[in-house]
This record gives C-alpha cells, sequence and structure tokens, in this order.
C-alpha cells in the first residue's frame, strides 16, 4: 500500500466514555459521521429482527473513528442523541440503534439523491468516483454473520465507511447543495418507528372473500378453455388467439397479454379479456397482502419501509409491505383499509384535493383551471364545457369523465391509445379528443410542449426544490412533465408531512397525496395544517392556487 493511501485510511479506536465526551466537548457542534454494522437488514421498529452490533462515530474533519460495541454505545446514547449527525443512509442506522435525534441531521444519500434522482448512490459508487480507496464489504456481513467476525476486521471497515461518508459530506457542503430534506428524514424516522396496525380478523375476513371470488373467476375461466398456468403470458396468448383474438406484438415480436392490450379488450365486450384481468389483480392481491401480511406483522404492528430516495420525481414509494400497491378504488379500496388502523385504535388524516392538477395549473397559468378552482367549481366540468362549447350545467356525466381522463392522464404522458381506452372509444375518437383540449386549454399545451423542448434539449428536469432527473441519450424525455408536476406535488406532500409531524400529529402513513395519524378525532386539524403548509410553500410557483385537504376520522383507514 502507498503512503497516499495509508494517508487515507481512518484510524480504528476502542474509546472509553470519558475519552469520547473530551473529543465531543472539543469538536464543538461540528457534525459527526454516524455508521453501523448489523445483523441484518430487518430494523424497522421495537423489537426488530435485526440490530447493530457496531456503531462507528467519526468527527468529520478527522481521521480517528469511534468504535463502540451495541453494549458500550448504551453508556454514550443520550449524548449521541443530542449530535449533530450526518450519515449515507443514516435513518437506517437510526432504526438499527432505536436512536431519537434531538435535531434534524443530514443525510449524503439523500443529498445525492436531489442532485440526481436516477443516479447511483451507494458510497462504494462515490469512492470510485472520487478515487478514494474503499474497503470492500466483508462476505460474512452481507451474509448477516457478523458475530463470527474478528471485532477489529469489524471496526476497520466500519471506520472506513464513516471517513468516506464524512469526506462526501465535506464536498456536497462545500458546494452548497445540501437540501431541506433533513426535516423530512426526521419525520419519516419517526413514522416508521411508529408502526401501522394491522387488523388481523378483518384481514383474514377479507382474504376469505378474495379466495372465494378468485376460485370463482378461475372455475369461469376453466368453463372457456383457460390453460392451466394462468401466469405464463405464452400460454395465456395460445388460448386467447386460438379463441380468435387478435394480440397485438410486443417488441420481442411475441403476442402481448399485458393489461393494455387486455382492457381494451374487456372494454369491447370480451369475456375472457374480463375474467382474466379479475382473476389477475385477485391473484395479486392475495399474493402480495394476505398472505405475507400476518407473517410480516410483530406484535400486530407493521413496520414499512417508506422509500424516500427511490423514484424519479421525488415521490416517496413503500416496500416491506408496499401499501401503495393497496387498492385506491373499487370495491375492494375501503375493505383493505379496513384492516389497518393506529396503535391506540384510531386515526384520522387528510387528502389533498387534485394537487397534481392545480400544480400544473399554478405553472401553467391555465386560465380555465384557474378560474375553476378560484371559484370552487369542478375543473373537469370546466374543462369539458370548454372543449365542447356548452355551458358547464350541459355537461353530461360521460363528458365529464373524458375531461377528466385527459386532466390527469396528459400530465403523465397518456396518448392517444390509453385515452380510447379510458374512454371506451376508437382511436381516431381520441385523437380528435386529445386536440380539441390542447386547443382549449392553450397555456397548459404549450407549457407542456416548452417543458418538452427544454428537456429534449438539456436532458435534464427539475422539480420546483431542485429535485433533479437527468435522461440519458438514449431515453424519451416525455416523462419531463411527470417530473415537474407529479415531483411538484411531491414537494408539497414532503412540507405538509413535516409540518404535521412538528405539530406532535404523529404520522403514520403518507400514500399518494394523503396523510394519515394516529389517534381520533384530528382530521379538520391535520387538514388545516397541510393546506397551510402547502400554500406557504413555492409561493412564487404555486401561489395562483388554492391548495385544500379534506379531514376525516375513524376506527380505521378506511373510516377516514
Amino acid at each position: 500500500m502507498t503512503t497516499k493511501q495509508n494517508e487515507a485510511q481512518a484510524e480504528a479506536i476502542w474509546p472509553t466514555r470519558g475519552q469520547f465526551l473530551a473529543l465531543v466537548e472539543a469538536h464543538g457542534d461540528n457534525p459527526w459521521a454516524l455508521d453501523t454494522e448489523t445483523d441484518g437488514l430487518d430494523v424497522r421498529g421495537p423489537d426488530s429482527r435485526c440490530t447493530a452490533h457496531y456503531v462507528g462515530l467519526l468527527p468529520i474533519g478527522s481521521r480517528v473513528c469511534c468504535i463502540f460495541t451495541i453494549g458500550q454505545f448504551e453508556a454514550i446514547r443520550s449524548v449521541v442523541e443530542g449530535l449533530n449527525l450526518v450519515g449515507h443512509n443514516l435513518r437506517f442506522d437510526l432504526h438499527a440503534l432505536n436512536l431519537r435525534p434531538r435535531r434534524p441531521y443530514e443525510d449524503t444519500m439523500v443529498s445525492a439523491y436531489h442532485r440526481n434522482t436516477t443516479g447511483r448512490r451507494s458510497l462504494d459508487h462515490f469512492a470510485k468516483v472520487y478515487g478514494w480507496p474503499k474497503i470492500k464489504t466483508p462476505d460474512l456481513i452481507k451474509q448477516g454473520r457478523i458475530n463470527e467476525m474478528n471485532p477489529h476486521e469489524v471496526a476497520g471497515y466500519l471506520a472506513d465507511d464513516c471517513l468516506r461518508t464524512g469526506q462526501l459530506y465535506a464536498i456536497t457542503k462545500n458546494r452548497g447543495i445540501f437540501t431541506h430534506d433533513n426535516q423530512v428524514e426526521l419525520a419519516v424516522t419517526r413514522m416508521e418507528h411508529r408502526g401501522v396496525k394491522l387488523l388481523l380478523p378483518e384481514l383474514r375476513e377479507l382474504g376469505h372473500e378474495i379466495t372465494r371470488k378468485t376460485n370463482e373467476a378461475r372455475n369461469k375461466l376453466d368453463l372457456l378453455g383457460a390453460p392451466d398456468n394462468l401466469g405464463s403470458p405464452k400460454q395465456v396468448a395460445m388460448w386467447l388467439q386460438a379463441a380468435g383474438r387478435q394480440l397485438p406484438l410486443t417488441e420481442k415480436g411475441n403476442p402481448s397479454t399485458g393489461k393494455l392490450v387486455l382492457q381494451q379488450l374487456a372494454e369491447e365486450g370480451d369475456d375472457y379479456a374480463e375474467l382474466l384481468l379479475s382473476w389477475r389483480k385477485l391473484a395479486k392481491l392475495t399474493q402480495a397482502f394476505i398472505n405475507p401480511l400476518p407473517k410480516m406483522a410483530r406484535h400486530g404492528m407493521l413496520y414499512p419501509s417508506v422509500n424516500t430516495t427511490r423514484t424519479k420525481t421525488g415521490r416517496f414509494s413503500y416496500s416491506d409491505p408496499n401499501l401503495q400497491q393497496i387498492p385506491k378504488r373499487g370495491p375492494m379500496a375501503k375493505k383493505f383499509r379496513y384492516c389497518f388502523t393506529g396503535e391506540s385504535a384510531g386515526v384520522s388524516g387528510a387528502d389533498f384535493s387534485q394537487v397534481e392538477l392545480r400544480v400544473a395549473a399554478a405553472l401553467a397559468q391555465e386560465p380555465v383551471l384557474l378560474e375553476a378552482f378560484a371559484a370552487g367549481r369542478d375543473p373537469h366540468t370546466e374543462v369539458a364545457a370548454q372543449m365542447l362549447g356548452k355551458r358547464p350545467e350541459e355537461i353530461t356525466p360521460e363528458e365529464r369523465y373524458g375531461a377528466k381522463a385527459v386532466n390527469f392522464g396528459i400530465l403523465n404522458g397518456m396518448g392517444a391509445s390509453r385515452l380510447s381506452v379510458e374512454l371506451r372509444s376508437d382511436l381516431s375518437t381520441a385523437h380528435r379528443f386529445l386536440s380539441n383540449y390542447k386547443r382549449s386549454l392553450h397555456r397548459l399545451n404549450e407549457w407542456m410542449e416548452g417543458i418538452w423542448r427544454d428537456a429534449e434539449r438539456d436532458q435534464v428536469a427539475r422539480t420546483v426544490a431542485g429535485r433533479t432527473r437527468f435522461f440519458s441519450s438514449s431515453e424519451a424525455t416525455r416523462p419531463a412533465i411527470s417530473v415537474i408536476v407529479q415531483g411538484g406535488a411531491a414537494e408539497l406532500m414532503r412540507a405538509a408531512l413535516v409540518a404535521v409531524d412538528n405539530a406532535g400529529l404523529k404520522p403514520i402513513l403518507v400514500v399518494h397525496d394523503e396523510i394519515i395519524v394516529d389517534g381520533l378525532d384530528k382530521g379538520d386539524e391535520v387538514a388545516m395544517i397541510m393546506r397551510e403548509a402547502a400554500n406557504s410553500a413555492y409561493r412564487e410557483s404555486f401561489g395562483s392556487v388554492d391548495f385544500p385537504a379534506e379531514g376525516g376520522s375513524g376506527p380505521t383507514w378506511g373510516h377516514v
């Protein structure tokens, strides 16, 4: 190893409590890099299946890292909770330690995500980018067998991670590109720790209903000669083609049995496609929720992971379990939500109204939408009236539905093919509908065209908060609208979550445009806080619209 590489390494020390306190006093209020080594990844919530075995704390600017076993850490826990902490995916370490920081912390992975929502964000990646020597993750740590390792080997690896985190922090901090997402991370950490209560009797009852409906759909498909393996696209395609169905080809030249194809057939009255879609949906619900949720619960509580650095637009996503995949509409939506509540056996919450459409209206300064929102009128009815040259009171439910489909769909890149499915129309009708829409909402259309031109030229799109998505030369830039509109709504949701958390209302879920908190009779308060937070954030961009929220309360999520 060269002298330069030696100088780039961290020194691991095992200080006493007194020695550590002396280092804390000497370092003042300057930041400390924190990292842990655990026996696995399931660290969220009390009594988690995995936990930290070693803790590393490095005063940033130093190359000396303090190493503690989890037993030794207890003697300094209260001191560490008051430090100015920095980490890379620090929320994981906080859960592993059951640590409750008394101040917002900063996360270099979150900062990297803000700068590039599609880029790589691991410490190993940044070590390569900046030419830092990096100790490879030991295989025993990957396998969760940390107890079999020599403590000094663990200490060397842990100290190296703390050093690289501190170096990355120094680089990003000096560039002035750290964000205010640290408050969001603190709110999400608390939310993950609270968890969501799973009502097993309600889930079992729902499971029986879904099983019955799945079997009914399967029996009807069997009578139509469906293959044994309905999960095989090849077998399903052969069955549909043998029954006279014309299927489009995929890019690889295979007959497509995707959701959009089946929806088009079902809208035309095809019983085969309608039954197959129903079976798939029910089977997916069983596989994703009915079967795994009881096994994932601990003492009746679920502790899902809230992914704040995974989507391309800045929206949150969920995993372990993915509660955002729970149906939002349809007969199963309420029944699923009746299976979840807060630890106090009651919940409250609020949902933003048409937040993405309001974001688009403000950014585009589209008069049709702005006037509708300002007057408290239904934007879909107003758009339909503008398109069809009618008075709003003359608009039929079908015409309003068509305008609603375009209002939301066009902001997510929906073209004529998808619209034809939504409208249950032929392709030419959908093309004509889109053309009328663009002509009637010309300011919105001009704004979108400008976004696409800029994205095609610069290969980049940014939310109102500066959260950035880069497009590669081979990628289509049409999703730039989603980055700006959906991403703008996501920034408002982040602001609302921080405000609700700061008010002490104990959020337990953030799903789509909805925030759910533990406790009854707080729905109106949550709605008021969400509205005030959204209306106060990014006023230069969104000040021309109001962001109302509607609240509710009840014994379960389904009652809100």
